[in-house]
């Protein structure tokens, strides 16, 4: 005990003459009053700035394949740039979008190898034995029944201010002919629409996303197209058309899926069950693959290639219209018979994507010239007849005045 006593003397000394005497305590510190004062109360939160309303209704105008001359065909070019070609048209062509197919590549220079390069693919022909004599067959004189990518469509740039002038906003690039002068063709056409203010579509990576403003209301529409070709989104992969649809529904108001596909000619009105092609070329099997696009979110499909109108069909309530047909088609492609006979697909819808009326505008080509309005309506007729015929009870019904109906 006192060993221990005396060892807590010594360190006591040692601490005294080190400065810090045992016994002083250590000063208390001043009291933090910022600790203590109360918080401000926090402002009030600023309430999110609605929403802008979506306009009343969205309207679309859509046709079908569009060439307004091409310079690689004998009088393949329309007199004054093509002014006037339109003209007769204009009425029909309203709306917030204006969309229709761009036949060709919009160039004045260029040379193409489709024709050279469609050759060489093909198998060698095997010598044909003796045959009988046979009646002489009539020569062929519908362009889409011969084989497949023998024309090369170049339109020169100074007809591209009529697309302007006719009111359209949005032209589709996923086609055959979108191609006919390779790469350096796909660059001088996005070069020229651009300048001019067109939108396009259709090529890998390229979807059109529009916003419509009426006031102080804005709404977004989307437009994706679709095609049989290495260089757009391919319908032939059904698969993959749904998952890019679905990609794009999110981000819009309104989506509207075209394609180019199926079968072409006067013999091609009619739309199979089963996949088509021209000549050894797959087209699509068309029927699976809209109501697929449809299931994804799409809100209305419409369709070219065919050179022909087709049927339509409600699915899901949602519209499939499976050819336009030719609209401006100037020289280069037969318009004989129902070739010929083309019309303007009219869409309105509903803020909440509902569709509201629907209408076709009949209209007729003449070799030469551009669409005029058809007094006599061929139009309505062949749509009701070709709807009725493939489509049964899913079939579109088209009254008089072109409205396009869903079934009861």
């Amino acid at each position: 005990m006192i060993r221990r006593a005396g060892l807590a003397l010594a360190l006591a000394g040692a601490a005294a003459c080190a400065g810090n005497p045992p016994s002083a305590s250590k000063p208390k510190p001043a009291p933090d009053t910022a600790a203590t004062r109360p918080a401000p109360p926090l402002p009030p939160p600023v309430p999110p700035a609605p929403p802008a309303p979506k306009p009343t209704s969205l309207r679309l105008t859509l046709v079908g394949d569009i060439n307004l001359g091409t310079s690689t065909l004998p009088d393949g070019v329309p007199p004054d740039t093509g002014r006037g070609l339109l003209d007769a048209a204009l009425s029909a062509l309203t709306g917030d979008l204006v969309v229709g197919n761009l036949e060709g590549v919009l160039a004045d220079t260029g040379t193409s190898d489709k024709c050279e390069r469609l050759r060489a693919e093909e198998p060698p022909v095997r010598p044909l034995r003796p045959a009988r004599r046979k009646r002489a067959r009539r020569p062929v004189t519908d362009t889409a029944s011969v084989r497949p990518g023998c024309y090369a469509f170049r339109t020169p740039t100074a007809l591209a201010p009529r697309l302007v002038e006719a009111g359209f906003t949005d032209l589709n690039l996923a086609n055959n002919h979108a191609n006919d002068y390779g790469p350096a063709g796909r660059e001088s056409t996005d070069r020229i629409l651009d300048s001019l203010g067109l939108r396009s579509y259709g090529p890998l990576g390229r979807i059109a996303i529009d916003t419509v403003r009426r006031g102080d209301s804005v709404a977004t529409v989307g437009l994706i197209g679709f095609a049989t070709y290495p260089f757009a989104y391919d319908l032939l992969d059904i698969a993959r058309s749904v998952a890019v649809v679905d990609s794009v529904r999110p981000l819009v108001d309104l989506l509207v899926v075209t394609f180019h596909g199926g079968a072409e000619g006067a013999r091609a009105l009619h739309v199979p069950e089963t996949p088509e092609s021209l000549g050894r070329e797959p087209r699509g099997d068309l029927r699976r693959w809209a109501r697929a696009v449809i299931e994804a979110g799409a809100d209305a499909v419409a369709g070219h290639g065919p050179h022909v109108l087709r049927g339509i069909e409600f699915y899901r309530g949602r519209p499939i219209v499976y050819s336009l047909g030719n609209f401006l088609t100037y020289r280069g492609f037969n318009l004989d018979g129902p070739l010929g006979i083309t019309g303007v697909l009219q869409l309105e819808f509903a803020p909440d994507r509902r569709l509201r009326r629907t209408r076709l505008v009949p209209m007729v080509q003449h070799p030469l010239a551009g669409p005029a309005p058809d007094p006599s309506s061929a139009a309505l007729d062949l749509v009701r007849r070709l709807s009725a015929e493939d489509f049964g009870e899913s079939a579109a019904r088209i009254e008089p005045d072109g409205t396009i109906r869903p079934p009861p």
